[in-house]
């Protein structure tokens, strides 16, 4: 009875959550024949036995993909698979990259929409396409051209949606400002932490307020030189008599990856570095930093201050974006206004506060490296089983938690006896086997549900799905208080 009072209790004033069916998927490292074909039989009975409900197709690795879609998709079907066609931009085509197209309407992505809509409307379960990599080819897809294919599939199959594969440290305002019409939601790759796809699913559903900042630029695919850099320069005053002389600022950067060396954040004064960071690791939250400026500021009557991002080593393609909000100084007096200093191909944009108000909403699918070498280099560290696994289950939490719309494993092994299958599938069968925390399958998280899981509560549901895995919202093995406060956050939605 305790236990039913305190859920009550707590949740009187609790936000609803949808609970849409979510995508379970698997994406690339198809299985292929002594013929080099896709062997389709062998591929869908391999995500069959993961319990995915959907499969994004690569057409990209052979000339013959095209058609093998074609003997995918009625097999898929008859499976309960939906299938997403997944295409490669010009980053990944010749005469940039490689000697393989998408083929066999390469390049021609209008064209590729309106067949893949043709497709659709013989195969029911061909749903949707992925264009990878898709920010850093926005010169070619710039919203009038992604409005234009879209609306060139739609003619065909007014139903067919179009999801750009896109990074996290690429999520920002300017993307929704200029995509948010033209796209039917994001699938974002390689998530660092939870946080990283609750940020996301805040941007994309217009609930993330962002403070007044200033925002330095590095753009994907470009050469830089040692020493390139931005700044902002100002000149103050040192007040003789001031009882501290100390900067405070918050930044923050979007690359959350382990490459270190290259891209720096720095404070100067008179040209002298008195602080700086790497923007390799960490997450895109903001950091406080305090600087104590005595020992720099001496008998001084004027400084200089800069804030500045500087390449201590060139780079190929390091794209980053560097936030800092304005300083506030102590003991200083500010003389002029502040003074941009370029160098290279860095750019400073000042980006006004923004208070989210969910005038929109993009759905978000999250994309999880589940092979060996990927994982390595998207997450940095080693991948252990275990430790693909891991990832793989918080964004399946987060899912449970309504933060993404689903999840999808880039390039997961398919041989039924590699560790990482059968962890990945362990957790996939006990994610499929509830949609939400709508047990009894009303369409509402109610009371009913409620007493279904207070019955549960305290199970242990094992490695694989019994009778009490639906309630194991949390995915940890029994059904504890990590699921009650899941399934807390969902009731009366």
């Amino acid at each position: 009875m305790r236990f039913a009072i305190g859920f009550l209790l707590i949740f009187s004033a609790r936000a609803a959550l949808a609970q849409s069916p979510p995508v379970l998927a698997d994406y690339n490292a198809e299985v292929r024949g002594a013929d080099d074909r896709v062997d389709v039989p062998v591929l869908v009975r391999r995500l069959s036995e993961l319990r995915v409900n959907t499969y994004f197709f690569l057409i990209w690795h052979r000339a013959t993909d095209w058609d093998d879609l074609k003997r995918f998709l009625p097999v898929a079907r008859d499976a309960g698979i939906d299938t997403w066609v997944y295409l490669v931009p010009p980053s990944e085509s010749p005469p940039i990259y490689g000697t393989r197209y998408s083929e066999p309407f390469r390049l021609d992505y209008p064209r590729w929409a309106e067949e893949i809509a043709r497709l659709s409307i013989d195969h029911a379960n061909l749903k949707a396409f992925v264009i990878d990599d898709f920010w850093a080819n926005r010169n070619v897809y710039t919203p009038d051209y992604v409005l234009d294919m879209r609306h060139r599939a739609r003619a065909v199959n007014p139903d067919l949606e179009f999801w750009p594969l896109m990074y996290y440290r690429e999520l920002n305002r300017e993307f929704i400002d200029g995509y948010g019409e033209a796209i039917d939601g994001v699938v974002a790759a390689y998530p660092k932490t939870a946080q990283t796809v609750q940020r996301a699913w805040l941007l994309l559903n217009d609930r993330l307020d962002a403070p007044a900042r200033w925002q330095f630029s590095h753009p994907a695919y470009t050469r830089s030189a040692v020493g390139d850099h931005v700044s902002l320069q100002r000149r103050f005053r040192v007040l003789s008599n001031a009882a501290q002389y100390v900067l405070r600022t918050a930044q923050q950067d979007s690359y959350e990856g382990p490459t270190a060396g290259y891209h720096f954040k720095q404070v100067l004064i008179d040209d002298q570095v008195v602080w700086e960071e790497d923007v390799a690791g960490g997450e895109r939250i903001w950091q406080t930093v305090d600087l104590p400026l005595a020992p720099w500021v001496g008998e001084k009557s004027q400084v200089t201050l800069t804030i500045r991002v500087y390449d201590r080593k060139r780079v190929s393609n390091f794209p980053v974006t560097v936030e800092v909000q304005e300083p506030v100084v102590a003991g200083l007096v500010a003389e002029g206004e502040w003074q941009q200093v370029v160098q290279g191909h860095w750019s400073a944009n000042f980006a006004p506060a923004y208070r989210g108000a969910g005038a929109y909403r993009l759905p978000l699918v999250v994309m999880i490296a589940a092979n060996r070498p990927q994982f390595v280099k998207r997450n940095g560290e080693p991948a252990a089983p275990e430790r693909i696994r891991d990832k793989v289950k918080m964004a399946l939490v987060q899912r449970r938690q309504g933060f993404c719309e689903g999840v999808v494993t880039y390039a997961l092994p398919k041989v039924p006896d590699d560790a990482v299958f059968k962890s990945v599938r362990q957790l996939f069968l006990k994610a499929s086997t509830s949609r939400s925390a709508d047990f009894d399958g009303n369409g509402t998280v109610g009371f009913e549900d409620f007493l279904l899981f207070a019955n549960a509560f305290g199970k242990v549901v094992g490695e694989y799905a019994t009778v009490f895995a639906r309630f194991d919202l949390d995915l940890d093995g029994q059904v504890g208080m990590g699921d009650f406060l899941l399934f807390a956050r969902a009731y009366g939605s």
